[in-house]
């Protein structure tokens, strides 16, 4: 397998650390503004690298505006633009260096000596972006005007050279997923979502921007309650759906959300049953913290797409039952799809939550099928394909926190809270006793 990693050095808070992009699912944890969120964005902006050179090549302007001898340099500037909306300028940021390493190749992203951020492309992979960059110049300036005669022609046209390079693009950069960003913070987007159409984003951090178009082409998959929906879809699109999955996922998301949820033409409702329901910016924190998580879920499992998640706090605002409920759906979708997943999170129920399911793997895997399990296949975490990562003060240290011998996260860690809470309360029990005598 190729080395499929990202390294990060003197990055905002993070002194080093090195993402491995071949783990099916990591997790990471550590206090406020440790640099869990940067980690995290650095992988989105390097795994979405792909999509910004396909939205390029895909731009006619750039080619019937421009002399050939500026392609490859306004596509270094696409990439630029990128980064900052991701990262905000950089100027008054340190020396740095990002290395985005898969299939044999390499992007080196760093800040140059005037405070600029620069990507340098390894030879290979150069010499073959240059190569879609000319198929893309031939395509807009050549065959599309003699050899479309109608607007849909070009519309055609346009579609299969799409498909075409995002093919080549994919088995380029070894990376077929689509790329989803969950941020902290997406209450704002129920609390807003009777104006969320009217929204504009320009103002918005890369991720954001991308999250809330995510949100509005998916909401419009939700005009029935789930079981309607699934229905719907299979009257519709060709092919098998998994359907134990699906109900394995409905059921825990209505232990979840505790109710249903349902766009409507008036606007997104959660509903409690048949005729009580409430408007979505009126539900409680935990339902609007957690609903495009849930439905997002849903949808990838129903449509059996493989994508690279990226989940920022799923348990906010969510009772603990409901974090380990969570943490099962997540690890559901991604076993039924392939899908990798990263999360950050603050809660030690998530990380006994995965723990649960990672010894659940360890014991029950060698089992035989025929024996009744405590926890579900589908559920299960491998350890093989796991990581789960400390973030130290300021981003000094990242570590691992599996043990190698129970397959589980550092129980110490998980405790350390409560070890702290409980030496505090010994000690003034201490004191409570010596006042009595």
């Amino acid at each position: 397998m190729y080395k499929n990693e990202i390294l990060i050095r003197n990055f905002g808070p993070i002194d080093e650390a090195r993402i491995d992009l071949n783990d099916k699912f990591q997790i990471f944890i550590g206090a406020q503004a440790s640099g869990k969120s940067t980690i995290c964005r650095v992988v989105y902006f390097c795994q979405k690298i792909r999509d910004y050179t396909l939205d390029f090549l895909m731009s006619s302007e750039q080619f019937t505006e421009n002399h050939k001898n500026e392609y490859f340099n306004n596509y270094l500037k696409k990439l630029t633009k990128q980064f900052m909306g991701c990262f905000g300028t950089t100027k008054h940021m340190q020396q740095f260096e990002i290395h985005y390493c898969f299939q044999k190749k390499s992007i080196r992203i760093f800040l140059n000596e005037d405070g600029y951020v620069r990507f340098f492309l390894d030879t290979e992979l150069r010499n073959e972006i240059y190569t879609l960059i000319s198929e893309a110049a031939d395509m807009f300036l050549n065959k599309f005007n003699h050899e479309v005669s109608t607007i849909m022609d070009n519309i055609t046209a346009m579609g299969v050279m799409k498909r075409h390079l995002n093919e080549v693009l994919s088995s380029l950069f070894g990376n077929k997923s689509e790329i989803i960003y969950v941020p902290a913070g997406r209450s704002l987007l129920a609390t807003m979502s009777e104006q969320l159409q009217d929204v504009s984003v320009d103002e918005m951090d890369l991720t954001m921007q991308e999250f809330i178009r995510l949100i509005r082409t998916t909401k419009s998959k939700f005009g029935n309650k789930i079981p309607e929906m699934v229905e719907v879809y299979t009257k519709t699109v060709k092919g098998q759906i998994n359907n134990h999955a699906l109900d394995q996922a409905y059921d825990l998301i209505k232990r979840i959300l505790k109710a249903d949820y349902i766009s409507e033409s008036d606007g997104e409702k959660i509903y409690f049953d048949e005729s009580h329901w409430v408007k979505l910016m009126y539900s409680s924190s935990g339902q609007q913290e957690a609903l495009w998580i849930l439905m997002l879920a849903f949808s990838i499992i129903l449509e059996k797409r493989n994508v690279f998640f990226i989940i920022e706090e799923p348990e906010a605002h969510l009772f603990p039952i409901a974090q380990k409920e969570m943490v099962s759906l997540i690890s559901l979708m991604s076993n039924v799809t392939g899908s990798k997943v990263i999360i950050t999170t603050h809660s030690p129920y998530i990380l006994t939550s995965i723990n649960i399911l990672l010894y659940s793997e360890k014991v029950e895997g060698s089992h035989s099928k025929n024996e009744k399990t405590v926890i579900p296949r589908s559920l299960r975490v491998s350890y093989d394909t796991f990581a789960a990562y400390k973030v130290g003060k300021f981003g000094k240290s990242v570590e691992s926190l599996l043990d190698s011998e129970s397959h589980m996260i550092y129980t110490d860690y998980i405790d350390e809270v409560s070890a702290i809470t409980n030496s505090e309360l010994d000690k003034l029990m201490d004191m409570e006793m010596e006042d009595d005598l």
